[in-house]
This record gives structure tokens, sequence and C-alpha cells, in this order.
């Protein structure tokens, strides 16, 4: 793999923080039920492209590495926290 295609895979798997944040964004902001909604979708399109990057590897028969702990670690924590305060 070349080192731009390794830069990208490892964007890609940090990239859920971000969709995570602006999940949190959102919940704070949250007036109603239609911004809640919004955020939780938001955060839902994390798991998607974690998913995508994990059938990725498992295509490739590649070690998805620690981009994979963090992509998913940080899903499964801020998800229990939206759950406990937004669910």
């Amino acid at each position: 793999m070349s080192e731009r295609q390794e830069v990208v895979e490892r964007n890609l798997w940090a990239a859920p923080a971000l969709f995570a944040f602006v999940a949190w964004v959102l919940f704070k902001a949250s007036d109603g039920h239609s911004t809640g909604r919004i955020a939780w979708i938001v955060y839902a399109s994390g798991w998607v492209l974690v998913g995508g990057m994990l059938v990725r590897a498992v295509v490739r028969r590649r070690n998805p590495g620690i981009g994979a702990v963090f992509g998913v670690g940080i899903l499964l924590v801020m998800g229990a926290l939206f759950a406990a305060n937004h669910g």
C-alpha cells in the first residue's frame, strides 16, 4: 500500500470522532425532538463508516489495527453517554 493510501486509511479510521463530535454538538443544541433525531442519525453514520472499513479490512485480509480500536471505542463510549443523557 502506498503512503498516500495509508494516510487516507488512518484518516478514515479517525473520522468517527468527527461524527461523534457533531452529534454531541447537535445534542447540546437540541431544542426539540427533530434535532435529537438528527444527532442520532449523524452518530449512526459513524458506525456505517467503521463497518465499511472493517469489511474492507476483512476483504483485503488485513489487520485493521489500532484504528479500528479507536473508531469502535469512541463510538461505543459516546453512544453510551448519548443514550444515558438523551435516550
